[in-house]
């Protein structure tokens, strides 16, 4: 009886100390599922937006496929200033690359709305709101422009 009631506060201390390991307010790993949607390439990031738009929006066929070539189009150019800004070496500057950012997301936006129905336009409306709501969120959590500095 001893025995099997030792076993038993052992296991609850392992799976207590497991629980206080995990709630340290360290990073993820990489293998999380967090980790993998930032990590994502350029052409999934292009097929998850497609399928989130396609349904959001009921797409037809046609407006499919000239909605992911907008998309990759526009990815291919943001990995080609990322990567240029990068070989530069020096300190980006964050409120140009902000802006740069907004008139892609813009150019981007006035693409895709002239795909679209009036009825679907009212729709994409509600995405583009959405999606600027979460990155004022996110710029909030990030102490950038947009939302107070998180302590």
């Amino acid at each position: 009886m001893k025995r099997i009631l030792l076993i038993g506060i052992l296991v609850l201390s392992i799976f207590s100390l497991a629980q206080a390991q995990r709630n340290t307010g360290q990073r993820p790993s990489k293998s999380g599922d967090q980790q993998q949607r930032g990590m994502m390439d350029p052409v999934q990031r292009v097929e998850r937006q497609t399928e989130r738009l396609t349904e959001a929006l009921s797409l037809n066929a046609d407006q499919v496929t000239k909605v992911k070539a907008i998309l990759t189009k526009n990815a291919e150019k943001r990995q080609k200033d990322f990567e240029k800004m990068r070989a530069s070496g020096a300190e980006p500057d964050r409120d140009k690359m902000r802006e740069n950012m907004k008139a892609a997301n813009t150019q981007q936006d006035n693409e895709i709305k002239a795909l679209l129905t009036a009825e679907q336009k009212v729709k994409y409306e509600q995405v583009i709101k959405e999606r600027e709501e979460r990155m004022k969120n996110w710029q909030g959590r990030q102490g950038g422009a947009g939302g107070p500095a998180q302590n």
